[in-house]
């Protein structure tokens, strides 16, 4: 396993070889990407909010640096957990097999 802190990782700006193809059609790839590259830009976006949220819960008001120095607690990541997994269910329409 890697050592290098997350924020320190950098990663090419793009890939070697062919883009993957899954499906017959490149516009429904596209379609695919763009759909998926949307739902990682919501999760992400209700993560802040939450942390928005529990911020003003807890001090009253926020400030930027506070935003980007919270750390969840357990509790949190688990509530989080919950909600991402919920929300990929409902986004990509996962059952339980029958």
């Amino acid at each position: 396993m890697n050592d290098t802190p997350a924020d320190q990782v950098r990663l090419p700006r793009e890939t070697k070889g062919k883009r993957p193809r899954f499906f017959d059609d490149p516009a429904i790839d596209q379609m695919m990407t763009f759909m998926l590259e949307l739902t990682t830009e919501v999760a992400v976006l209700r993560e802040r909010m939450d942390t928005v949220e529990r911020l003003l819960e807890e001090r009253g008001s926020v400030t930027r640096a506070a935003i980007e120095a919270y750390q969840p607690s357990a509790a949190v990541e688990a509530e989080r957990n919950a909600w991402r997994e919920a929300y990929l269910k409902r986004i990509y329409r996962m059952h339980p097999p029958v």
